[in-house]
């Protein structure tokens, strides 16, 4: 048994295995409502071309910067064609699985320089990487379609370190592979922005560790490079959440209140990884900002307990544990509100943090494996039994989780109606699930979900704007007017809310208002692009030629006509409208395209007639 641990090659195929059997599950998956329409939508995925590669390289106003996320998309796209949704949930598991074994790998390095005991690191580091392997807290990182960053991150940080260590021990030259791999980390996803300071602290364990007389003074070559890219991309991050409204107001109002509300998010992400059993899309905790009240100050009084332990384990030079803290903390600060973000929680912010939870676990059950004593009647290897038991049994656990979480993101309306049930007042599953409502047709509880969604959150844009679409379906056409243009006051460049604005407007009968709407976003470029332009185009044509413009009205419509040929009803009101234009032909060739795909009976009848009259006033 211990020649298997000590094999990096068969923990490492037990690793690959794993992942694949608890993960296969979300193979049949959809895709859900939140955030996988971007990536049907966006060109830049559908093919793999130097001008699709240029675009996802290129910084966007208003847009995240993850190029490689990006680029995984176009692989996926390029090779799995019309199935690209399983090919994409292959590739999350494979990418998973790397990112499990990268785990591994720098588990291994940073214990054997560590922990004297090698035996006891290389079963410490095989036990803490099947436990990350397994937890449910990562299914969010893997089943959900657009957290592709989430692996990538993973992988790339945790070759990062490695090499860092290998730096650090052996050559210098590893620092070139540790710079490259950081680079990737951070065009994953930006949080690793944070990984320079893990590697401080990793450096100064290292360090109290292996004394280097002129470790100081090598500092500056090790770090200068690293801030030079980051720093500038970490001021980047910042002023691109702020154009997008992705900073929201502080948690109880100003900046120290908003502190103590950061203070529970960090006790918040231990009790995510390591005491939570139902898992969530969504967790809309209370938090506790009034600095008069006692509970914000517990959970100060816990990290300042936390933080001090590690700094006494530090000194005392019990390093694991001083450096597992430090990365909970680093890890989770760039999701901690310092600047208040959507979300209070999510799982996938955990999924690097929530290794400080596996090493501790596979830490404990390690020294229960190693003890050699006679305890009463027991024999000696009764505590390795135990040891193997409770792996078994918190490994297995974990992994019917996780399998069981994999069904709940099944679809849209699984993972929201699930969230719902734990946190009726989550406000991305009101919302999310109000928009699957809208399509299924069933607007009062669409509306009853988005006001839920507004109570808690009364900036959430996204839930006014689905408040006015539900209530454009049911007629209330000045409340829908009313609620759009305050989604806009909150989010002016949503154009979700624009649109049905101008829908709202025009099914009103306040046609100049929506022929203003609809110019505008034809005049920015928006309606070529969108699944509504054909009803746009159509609308702008009807428009134009009333504001007599025959030759643009004909321009819109034609533009339209393409779109319109899957309704008969919408190809009927195009080719009334070509009649009231005394535009013959054009109505001719219309009526005739919908008279040829009626069934027989008074309606093509009827159309048979009036297809008659044109042809005589054809000829006229």
């Amino acid at each position: 048994m211990t020649g298997r641990i000590r094999s990096p090659y068969i923990i490492s195929v037990l690793l690959a295995v794993m992942v694949g059997v608890i993960y296969y599950n979300t193979l049949d998956n959809s895709p859900t409502n939140w955030d996988d329409p971007v990536l049907f939508t966006r060109t830049a995925y559908r093919g793999f071309t130097l001008e699709h590669v240029k675009d996802v390289l290129t910084f966007h106003e208003g847009s995240t910067y993850q190029p490689l996320r990006d680029l995984s998309y176009m692989i996926d796209f390029g090779l799995w064609g019309d199935r690209a949704v399983t090919g994409m949930h292959v590739q999350s598991i494979v990418l998973y699985a790397f990112m499990v074994l990268a785990c591994y790998g720098f588990l291994r390095r940073l214990l054997q320089i560590f922990h004297d005991d090698e035996e006891e690191g290389y079963l410490w580091a095989a036990m803490a990487s099947v436990l990350y392997a397994v937890h449910p807290v990562h299914v969010e990182s893997v089943a959900w379609l657009f957290a592709r960053k989430e692996p990538l991150l993973g992988i790339f940080t945790f070759l990062s370190l490695w090499a860092f260590i290998e730096a650090r021990v052996t050559s210098w030259w590893y620092y070139l592979p540790c710079l490259a791999t950081l680079v990737l980390a951070v065009l994953a996803k930006p949080t690793a922005l944070v990984a320079p300071a893990v590697m401080f602290v990793l450096d100064l364990a290292i360090q109290k560790r292996r004394p280097d007389p002129a470790f100081w003074k090598k500092r500056l070559f090790v770090y200068l490079p690293m801030l030079a890219f980051t720093v500038p991309m970490a001021y980047r991050l910042v002023d691109m959440m702020q154009e997008a409204g992705g900073v929201k107001p502080y948690h109880g109002g100003g900046f120290w209140t908003n502190l103590l509300a950061v203070s529970q998010i960090f006790v918040s992400y231990i009790k995510l990884a390591g005491f939570t059993v139902n898992y969530s899309a969504d967790y809309p905790i209370p938090l506790y900002t009034d600095p008069f009240s006692w509970r914000p100050w517990v959970y100060v009084a816990v990290n300042v307990i936390l933080l001090a332990s590690a700094v006494y384990a530090f000194m005392r030079k019990r390093l694991v544990y001083a450096f597992f803290v430090a990365w909970h903390y680093l890890f989770v600060l760039p999701v901690s509100h310092v600047f208040p973000i959507a979300q209070i929680m999510a799982d996938r912010y955990a999924l690097l943090p929530s290794l400080s939870w596996c090493v501790l676990v596979g830490y404990l059950l390690a020294k229960l494996w190693t003890v050699r004593k006679t305890v009463w009647s027991l024999s000696p290897g009764f505590f390795t039994a135990l040891s193997v038991g409770l792996f078994c049994f918190v490994t297995l656990f974990y992994a019917y989780m996780t399998f069981r979480q994999n069904d709940i993101w099944q679809n849209s309306q699984s993972l929201w109606e699930d969230t719902l049930a734990k946190y009726p007042d989550s406000s991305p599953a009101n919302v999310n699930l109000a928009a699957i409502y809208i399509k299924q047709g069933r607007p009062l509880e669409a509306q009853e979900l988005a006001i839920r969604a507004i109570r808690v959150l009364p900036y959430d844009y996204l839930a006014i704007s689905n408040l006015a679409l539900a209530q454009v379906m049911m007629g209330q056409y000045d409340n829908a007017i009313s609620n759009y243009k305050a989604a806009l006051r909150l989010k002016p460049s949503l154009i979700e809310a624009r649109m049905g604005l101008a829908h709202a407007y025009w099914e009103k009968g306040d046609y100049e208002n929506a022929y203003s709407v609809y110019m505008q976003l034809y005049q920015e470029g928006v309606v070529a692009g969108s699944r509504h332009a054909p009803t746009m185009y159509f609308r702008l044509g009807y428009m134009t030629w009333k504001y007599g413009d025959p030759r643009d009205a004909r321009a819109f419509l034609a533009a339209a006509e393409p779109g319109l040929r899957g309704d008969l009803f919408k190809l009927s009101e195009l080719a009334g409208v070509y009649t009231s234009m005394n535009d013959f032909r054009n109505a001719y060739r219309v009526y005739r395209t919908v008279y040829d795909r009626l069934e027989e009976g008074e309606p093509k009848a009827k159309l048979a007639r009036l297809l008659s009259a044109l042809e005589k006033k054809m000829r006229q």
